[in-house]
């Protein structure tokens, strides 16, 4: 009676060891970047899957998944545990360790798809006193850009503040996961709106040639969604997927923890003013994303990416990403929804591919992915990329960020936001 049950169920078990064992092992796509599927594969997402429920599972239970303060292990955080048991805690560690590639920033943008505006900010704290500073603006009536004097270098040395602050940019919480204020307070370039293309190197605005005027802002951005924490808020079995999916090591899984960082985003509107000598005072709005990350950064592990965030008219937000980091993830896939009810729904499988996207370094210009949902629904994307701003988050690489604004549609439904490409010669 029992071998009449046991027998079938381990002819499968039995055959499944055979296949996988003459499986060989599946090759990465130019080399570098790993798909699903291959030797072992479900059997390791399985066990990756359940190992994540039991971890997200065990947190719930210690109440670690609810705003409410207490202490919280840092060096645990990710894959189900948060690095702070509030959102107040997080917003307001600004601090580094002694690690040389730590990383503390905080990032906005902010689009009107009506009269144009376009606005990118980000402070990232590292050793040192150093700082990387972005600044790019661009205003309804001005037929340039408005750029940091070292445009597209973002290195700033010999920075004495423990906030966000640096090049004459201010980034400070006022109210945490609610409301920032955002000051400038300096010179910007003035650049033509083409200096970012793939021609941005030979462009005289792009080396710094332009004309230098004074810029004073002042803009207070403003929640509008629940915020995102990527270690306890992406979808468990996405992230199953990405684990599986590589080569499994001691290395890999040393390099998981050790190069482990916070990261959460939200989506918001900010307003205010901008002065620029010899022209009259312009009030803003413009609507986009905020987000804030704190850990290891180096951006020579980077050999791509693509992260792309979207507001559309029915009042959903996106956030879909893919990402090569080769010493941890070849090919990470990243996505949720929040709806206009403030819902937050998970995306467990995405399109969005790099090594269809770039083949090389330039970034596409229209293309298309499919993200499904928790919920069950599928939903089509169409990305119709527009102007950029070419950014070098570190004069020691030959690494460039092009920040670009894009045209969304999602399902028929349209919307703006920008996809953030990171490129490297191959």
């Amino acid at each position: 009676m029992l071998a009449s049950i046991v027998l079938p169920l381990c002819v499968p078990v039995f055959l499944y060891i055979i296949v996988n064992l003459l499986l060989p092992d599946k090759t990465p796509r130019h080399g570098i970047y790993a798909t699903p599927g291959g030797k072992w594969y479900s059997l390791k997402w399985l066990f990756i899957y359940c190992m994540l429920k039991l971890r997200h599972r065990q947190m719930t239970k210690q109440n670690k998944l609810c705003d409410k303060p207490g202490d919280a292990d840092q060096k645990s955080a990710g894959f189900g545990i948060r690095s702070h048991n509030t959102g107040a805690e997080m917003e307001l560690f600004t601090d580094l360790t002694d690690k040389p590639h730590d990383n503390n920033s905080v990032y906005l943008y902010g689009i009107n798809p009506v009269d144009g505006t376009w606005i990118g900010v980000r402070i990232a704290k590292r050793q040192n006193g150093v700082r990387e500073v972005w600044f790019f603006l661009r205003l309804p009536g001005l037929n340039y850009d408005l750029l940091l004097p070292q445009h597209p270098d973002t290195m700033v040395p010999d920075v004495n503040s423990n906030g966000f602050e640096g090049a004459g940019l201010k980034i400070e919480v006022t109210e945490p996961m609610n409301t920032w204020n955002i000051t400038y307070e300096g010179n910007c370039r003035l650049a033509s709106r083409d200096c970012s293309s793939d021609q941005e190197g030979d462009n005289p605005d792009q080396k710094g040639d332009g004309k230098l005027v004074y810029v004073s802002c002042s803009l207070k951005w403003r929640a509008t969604t629940p915020y995102v924490n990527f270690d306890t808020d992406i979808s468990l079995r996405l992230m199953a997927q990405n684990i599986a999916k590589e080569k499994w090591t001691r290395e890999f899984f040393d390099n998981m923890k050790r190069l482990h960082q916070t990261h959460y985003e939200q989506f918001g509107e900010m307003a205010g003013s901008v002065n620029i000598s010899g022209h009259p005072e312009q009030h803003v709005t413009a609507r986009g994303v905020r987000d804030r990350s704190f850990g290891p950064r180096m951006w020579d592990g980077f050999y791509s990416y693509c992260l792309l965030f979207a507001q559309f008219q029915d009042g959903t937000s996106l956030h879909a990403g893919s990402f090569c980091i080769p010493n941890i993830f070849s090919h990470l896939n990243s996505g949720f929804f929040i709806n206009k009810q403030g819902v937050i729904v998970k995306t467990v499988s995405s399109t969005l591919s790099l090594p269809d996207l770039m083949p090389e370094t330039t970034p596409p210009k229209t293309f298309t992915f499919d993200m499904k949902m928790e919920n069950g629904a599928t939903y089509n994307f169409t990305v119709d990329m527009e102007s950029s701003v070419v950014l070098i988050p570190d004069d020691k690489l030959d690494i460039k960020i092009h920040e670009t604004k894009a045209a969304f549609t999602m399902n028929g439904i349209p919307g703006h936001g920008i996809g953030e490409w990171l490129t490297r010669p191959r």
